[in-house]
């Protein structure tokens, strides 16, 4: 009766904390990963599919830092320039994305009020809009960080402020963009203000000018006040059948196709164009490089008019025709920056289509080599990707020992990746822990393990998940996929021996399915039968339950779903008819809990109630404050040795993140040993404790951290000359984990209140 009571108070204490909405945002971990002898420089960014990229300083030291916005998910990537003069060095720095704001399907950082500070212009976040929205970039202290910037439209009493409106006679017109394009923001003219070049979402073929009059009107570059100065900049028509091929105006008067006369709209709407202008010859007018949603090569257009009459007189139709042309499937767009310190601006080229693109060697590196105006040669096509662990397309981790020797390794499927003429070539990829039990070292080891590669192009997007399913203490592997049902691979090894492998023909394996598609399976005894169930995440949203009807050595699963909808989880939300869930169950003091990936990027924390029909109790609906843009499938396990799980998330874009979180990892003693032996260890004393606890770590001063077993903070100080008393005399029973930090050293430990 008394463990009873003890448990409900300890639950009752868990909701009330985490009603309070005390988010704990994970801390980001990136542990050394080595792929073909080379080590990656930021294995844990989280991969590229459709990369923007923008220059931007982010914390305010004069240097332009890199900003990659990925459309694959609509995620901003942030990285330091640490570099110096003709050498760049750019460090992942994911914390400075904490402070833009949401963004999709374009970004392009410019700073159009000159004021030091870059700003965001990009596309409506509003359903149902298409128009252009800027945030004004400011420094906080060294951060930059953004707010709405607000259009005047003065006479405009149907103007939203926060879209750019130009005037039309008496009235005024909205400027709606192609989701699917990247315009150009840019002073076009040379009048120091920021122009916009684009197409227009219905116009056809025509390229339109967007002149910012802000300076010729006295206002300033803090004001941005818009005028449609002309519907064929530069005169040419991009009908989108010729690949990267336009029709170029044979004079200045004519907006081509001119041999039937006025302006030849095609007919509908336009389908996709990318743009980038910038100044070949510094003659002071600009050149156009564009891309087009249907081809996989560039067209270069040169401006024989002047900055004030723009006139594209020749062309190049697979660009840069003196070098390695671009063919980048598919739908490419260039970027204008200065990639490597050296003053001069280069070009990188990536896809910006986000779902059926190249998605490895997908960012293209072109060097400007000229001394003075622009000559683009081609360095690399794996830019920043080619430092990642990047595997294509939706990427699902699980942790294991695979080869017996006490570390925990990482297995990791995917959807898969782009080859030419190819649909898709799912697989497994496996990457051994070559570290030790405190350091993880992840080495690439089979990039087809197991060969599941011969189920494609009939099957892929593969979900691994291990547990032991025959009660002979050896872990076996369950595989999820698109179609929607498992693959078994028994071990016929012993317990803590290398994994051997072999797949289980048998007929309830072929014949099991969740009723729908993309199966994330776990395992794990959900009804409390002493049997390994099956717990299987899909498509819709929904979490599916297989009850395991056998015995402990002899499973039996049916061949559809026991229920259907495991505590009424749907992970979809309102702009996400598809959910996604992929779902891993954790063992804490106060009962299982559910973590769910979702197809938003997020992910969901549930406790696991003891009927799977009843609705589980939404303990945070985005745990750890984690978003990694779309399609998350979370992995947890201990692989430091330091008592508290680590968690590794896979995401659309076929990359991983990596994260330290509070929860309790139950399988360890109390007691945490410190990597070395050396350094003093964190003493907690009593344990277990009913009234005091005292902190000793011996030559240390700092900060104290105590989270309960689902990772909320429930109470912090400090370390006075390495000694701290914790007053738990009103604490409800339970374990507790304590971490202390003193400058980069950190420890931690189990503490039990009786």
């Amino acid at each position: 009766m008394k463990n009873t009571i003890v448990t409900t108070i300890l639950l009752l204490f868990s909701f009330q904390v985490l009603l309070q909405a005390q988010t704990q945002m994970f801390e980001r971990l990136s542990y050394p990963v080595e792929v073909n002898n080379i080590d990656l420089k930021f294995p844990f960014a989280g991969g590229l599919n459709a990369p923007q990229f923008s220059q931007a300083d982010l914390n305010h030291d004069g240097l332009q830092d890199l900003v990659i916005f990925d459309r694959a998910g609509n995620i901003p990537l942030t990285f330091l320039n640490n570099g110096t003069v003709n050498a760049a060095d750019y460090t992942f720095a994911p914390e400075y994305a904490c402070y833009f704001p949401a963004l999709v399907d374009y970004v392009q950082m410019r700073d159009f009020n000159k004021d030091g500070a870059a700003d965001i212009f990009t596309s409506s976040i509003a359903l149902g809009r298409q128009e252009i929205q800027v945030y004004r970039g400011y420094y906080d202290g060294d951060v930059l960080k953004f707010t709405n910037y607000y259009f005047k439209q003065p006479g405009c009493l149907t103007c939203d402020s926060l879209y750019v409106y130009y005037p039309d006679g008496p009235f005024w017109n909205n400027l709606p963009i192609n989701k699917g394009d990247i315009p150009a923001f840019d002073d076009i003219d040379g009048d120091g203000d920021l122009d916009i070049v684009t197409f227009e979402s219905s116009a056809g073929g025509h390229v339109w000018l967007i002149d910012n009059k802000s300076v010729e009107m006295g206002l300033g570059l803090d004001d941005m006040r818009f005028d449609l100065t002309t519907q064929c900049w530069g005169g040419f028509y991009e009908s989108g059948i010729d690949a990267c091929y336009c029709d170029l105006a044979p004079t200045t008067d004519c907006c081509a196709p001119c041999a039937v006369g006025p302006v030849d709209e095609r007919n509908g709407a336009h389908p996709g164009s990318t743009l980038m202008t910038y100044d070949q010859e510094g003659d002071g007018d600009k050149e156009i490089v564009l891309g087009d949603i249907s081809f996989s090569c560039l067209n270069y257009l040169e401006n024989g008019g002047s900055n004030t009459d723009a006139w594209m007189t020749s062309q190049q139709t697979g660009f840069p025709d003196y070098d390695v042309p671009v063919e980048l499937s598919v739908y490419p767009a260039a970027f204008y920056m200065d990639v490597d310190n050296d003053g001069k601006k280069d070009m990188i080229v990536a896809p910006n289509n986000p779902t059926i693109s190249e998605d490895r060697k997908n960012v293209w590196y072109y060097k400007n080599t000229a001394s003075s105006g622009h000559h683009f040669e081609l360095q690399q096509t794996d830019l920043f990707t080619g430092n990642m662990i990047d595997i294509g397309t939706v990427a699902h981790p699980a942790f294991a020992d695979v080869n017996g020797d006490g570390l925990t390794d990482l297995v990791v499927g995917n959807y898969g990746f782009h080859t030419p003429g190819v649909a898709v070539n799912g697989r497994l990829t496996l990457f051994l822990n070559t570290g030790t039990p405190f350091a993880p070292k992840f080495q690439l080891a089979d990039n087809d393990w197991l060969g599941m590669s011969e189920f494609t192009p009939g099957d892929y997007d593969f979900a691994p998940t291990f547990g032991d399913i025959d009660g002979d203490g050896a872990k076996d592997l369950i595989v999820g996929s698109n179609i929607g049902g498992v693959y078994c691979y028994r071990n016929h090894a012993g317990p803590d021996e290398p994994m051997d492998l072999s797949r289980d023909f048998d007929v309830m394996w072929v014949n099991m399915d969740v009723v729908g598609s993309v199966s994330t399976p776990f395992l794990y005894d959900l009804d409390k039968d002493n049997l390994v169930d099956l717990v299987v995440g899909e498509r819709t949203g929904y979490v599916n339950f297989f009850r395991n009807m056998g015995t402990a050595t002899n499973p039996i699963f049916p061949a559809v779903p026991t229920y259907g909808k495991v505590g009424q989880i749907d992970t979809r939300t309102p702009t996400d008819p598809a959910g996604y869930a992929a779902p891993v169950i954790i063992e804490t003091t106060d009962g299982p809990v559910i973590i769910v990936g979702a197809q938003g990027g997020h992910l969901e924390a549930y406790f696991v109630s003891e009927n799977y029909e009843d609705t589980f109790f939404l303990t945070d609906e985005k745990w750890g404050n984690i978003d990694v843009g779309s399609r998350s499938h979370p992995a947890l396990a201990d692989i430091d040795a330091d008592g508290m799980l680590e968690m590794v998330v896979g995401n659309y874009r076929g990359g991983l993140e990596m994260f330290k979180t509070t929860l309790v990892d139950c399988g360890v003693s109390a007691a945490i040993d410190t990597p070395s032996e050396l350094e003093s260890r964190l003493l907690i004393s009593p344990n277990p404790a009913n009234d005091w606890v005292k902190l000793q770590w011996a030559g240390y001063d700092g900060q104290w951290r105590i989270f309960n077993s689902l990772g909320q903070i429930v109470g912090s100080g400090s370390l006075d000359h390495g000694l701290s008393y914790i007053d738990v005399k009103t604490w409800p029973a339970g374990v507790y984990v304590i971490e202390a930090a003193s400058g980069n050293k950190r420890q931690s430990g189990k503490m039990v209140v009786k």
